[in-house]
């Protein structure tokens, strides 16, 4: 009966000790997920914050080196690529691909809700390019914030998801906070030279034209439907690959910026080849494409397990990134209108997520 006894209790240590270890893989895991998910979110607000300034830095007297719809080509690409290696090295997505002709009618069917996030950011993303030229770099963090107010709207009509009177007036509140801040900021930039307003080199007050002012409302508007319609799709098609929803999305960007970018590059101005896909490209344009490609690939990874409101999350905090980039590299002086329009906007999103 005692060495029984004493089995039992052997065999209850071991199964003890199984389970323990089990207990630390799996919070490892889920401390390893969450150390790589906050990863991903502070990647993308230091991406997203830094993009208008690296813009800003490939242009040359009043004019951006590149072309935006090269750029945003070779940034598909890339995108796709990366897609590509990621399903390469997941096995379990692999095993289950076994490409036939009736395959490929299948993966084209599963496609097409893609198409519609994918013509959005085609036009958004070359529009994101050509508005840096009528305002700074803080002036359009400050006012990218109109993306939650879009967003917001976008959820309640897509996603039917009910907003309370508190974030409703969060969101009032942060509209009103940046329509002053776009009023003050076009009546100043009247005075600013075009020099001024043109020249990263000499660049130091903060101006928005009223041009540009037209192109960020588009912009968010697009940018708000857009996002929240690639969630939906996302979620709707949860048990797909999350790579080969990413490859679906990124192959419609190569397809619509493919026929400009061949356009662009064939017709140069005063280049001397008669083919230059790269044209005018720099150091700073290849690390745009580079930190939006991985902004991009992560910020689906984030929206497919959570929502859009890291997004906005990341719009929000980007701009501190954007502001401090501005102060030190373009010797921008923050005007009063930025510190009231940026206090306006943290007690919005207080009361929005509070």
């Amino acid at each position: 009966m005692a060495d029984s006894s004493n089995n039992i209790d052997k065999k209850k240590s071991i199964l003890s000790t199984v389970n323990d270890s089990t207990d630390i893989k799996r919070n490892n895991d889920k401390a390893l997920y969450s150390l790589a998910f906050r990863g991903m979110i502070l990647f993308q607000i230091i991406a997203y914050g830094s993009y208008s300034v690296l813009v800003h830095l490939c242009e040359k007297n009043g004019v951006i080196t590149f072309s935006s719809t090269t750029m945003n080509f070779i940034l598909e690409v890339v995108k796709l690529s990366f897609s590509f290696m990621a399903l390469m090295f997941s096995s379990s997505t692999i095993e289950n691909i076994h490409p036939s002709k009736e395959q490929f009618i299948s993966w084209f069917k599963q496609s097409l809700p893609y198409s519609i996030p994918g013509v959005l950011y085609f036009i958004n993303n070359n529009l994101a390019v050509h508005m840096q030229l009528y305002m700074d770099p803080a002036s359009y963090q400050i006012l990218g914030n109109f993306k939650i107010l879009t967003t917001a709207i976008m959820y309640r009509l897509i996603i039917k998801q009910n907003l309370k009177r508190k974030q409703w007036f969060a969101l009032f509140l942060l509209f009103s906070g940046g329509v002053a801040y776009s009023l003050g900021t076009i009546r100043n930039s009247s005075s600013v030279s075009k020099q001024a307003t043109t020249s990263s080199a000499v660049m130091n007050r903060m101006y928005v034209h009223p041009l540009g002012f037209f192109m960020i409302t588009s912009y968010c508007i697009i940018s708000g439907f857009s996002g929240v319609y690639n969630e939906w799709i996302l979620k709707k098609y949860y048990t797909e690959s999350i790579h080969i929803q990413n490859i679906f999305l990124y192959t419609y960007g190569v397809i619509f910026n493919l026929i400009p970018a061949i356009t662009v590059a064939t017709y140069l101005p005063g280049s001397s080849y008669s083919f230059n896909l790269l044209h005018g490209f720099t150091f700073y344009t290849w690390i745009i494409i580079i930190t939006q490609a991985l902004s991009g690939i992560f910020m689906g990874v984030i929206i497919k397990h959570s929502s859009n409101i890291i997004r906005l999350f990341v719009i929000s905090f980007s701009l501190i990134v954007t502001a401090v980039l501005s102060v030190f590299i373009f010797n921008i002086h923050l005007n009063i209108y930025f510190f009231i329009t940026f206090v306006t906007m943290m007690c919005a999103l207080s009361i929005y997520y509070s």
